[in-house]
């Protein structure tokens, strides 16, 4: 039986992007069953703003220096005021394909911008989502997903699950709630401080994102299975 580990965050919060990242890793070297089920919770709604270039910026560059594959310098010409059209675009995989789907088009949504320099409030930007998304797993069908993008209430969808995040015990992005209901804020690096306008890592426990992932799953795993 699949399980599912529910992840809420935002797609341009880097620290998701590694905690996702890790995720993803330790369930492939240990060939877990489980598929990240992603929510929606708008930083730009609760902080009542945009994308802040200004803190997202020196948070990547620190954290590249702990997951260097995954983040670049911003150079495109346009940058993204809204996190909105993407959050939409997950919520379209969602309908279009199921959770594993929507999966795929979140991690490529958060490589595209943080790696790749493309800009997620536009059409543009997301159709290289999905063609990306498309290649690494083969279940993403970019024309459906845009289909029911454009046509069915994927904002409602959004916004559903910003309303439902209200009830929920989430300290900030990301917040990672396990199969057996317990939850961690993001693991292994929340040591950290602003100072002067740089975040600093006072210390950082890469493997604990895995470590997390695999007792739990493992565990309600063998639960679920009896003796």
């Amino acid at each position: 039986m699949t399980a599912t580990v529910t992840v809420w965050s935002d797609v341009h919060c880097p620290w998701a992007l590694v905690a996702v990242h890790r995720l993803r890793a330790a369930r492939a070297a240990g060939g877990l069953d489980v598929v990240l089920d992603q929510r929606a919770w708008p930083l730009e709604l609760i902080n009542k703003g945009g994308i802040p270039r200004h803190i997202v910026q020196p948070e990547m560059a620190v954290l590249s220096n702990h997951e260097p594959d995954l983040f670049g310098v911003y150079d495109a010409p346009s940058y993204p005021s809204t996190s909105m059209p993407a959050f939409e675009l997950v919520a379209a995989a969602r309908r279009a394909g199921g959770p594993a789907v929507a999966e795929e088009v979140d991690y490529q949504v958060r490589l595209a911008f943080f790696r790749d320099s493309v800009d997620i409030s536009v059409r543009s930007g997301l159709e290289r989502v999905l063609d990306a998304a498309a290649l690494a797993l083969s279940a993403v069908d970019p024309a459906k997903i845009f289909e029911v993008w454009e046509s069915e209430p994927v904002r409602a969808d959004v916004l559903a699950d910003y309303r439902r995040s209200r009830d929920l015990p989430i300290q900030g992005s990301p917040q990672i709630f396990w199969p057996d209901r317990t939850t961690t804020h993001n693991p292994g690096m929340t040591d950290h401080e602003w100072l002067r306008g740089i975040p600093r890592l006072r210390s950082a426990d890469p493997g604990a994102a895995g470590r997390l992932l695999t007792a739990n799953v493992t565990r309600v795993t063998s639960e679920q299975l009896g003796p």
